[in-house]
């Protein structure tokens, strides 16, 4: 899947997450591509799609996961991923434990 954007976004918590998901889906034309638990109360979400969409979508699904938790959201917007980068954001049970 060239030239699709790859956006992940981590957060303490799955409900933070989950209300970004709602929110990204809702707002924007982004596939989920999964949810995984990375240890440490960390959980993560990534998404695809046309750059200028992911990028929306990752700042929108930011915001909202950090106005839940109050703490730390982090995230990161590929361009023009890697295939390693790629597997991982079609797959991200890849980086979970």
């Amino acid at each position: 899947m060239r030239n699709v954007a790859a956006g992940f976004i981590e957060a303490e918590g799955f409900v933070p997450i989950f209300d970004a998901v709602d929110a990204m889906v809702k707002a924007t034309e982004i596939e989920v591509t999964g949810v995984v638990r990375l240890g440490g109360g960390i959980v993560a979400v990534a998404v695809r799609g046309d750059l200028a969409t992911v990028e929306e979508a990752v700042d929108l699904g930011e915001e909202v996961a950090r106005a839940k938790t109050g703490r730390t959201v982090k995230s990161i917007v590929f361009a023009s991923p890697c295939d390693a980068v790629q597997a991982l954001n079609a797959d991200p049970r890849l980086l979970g434990n």
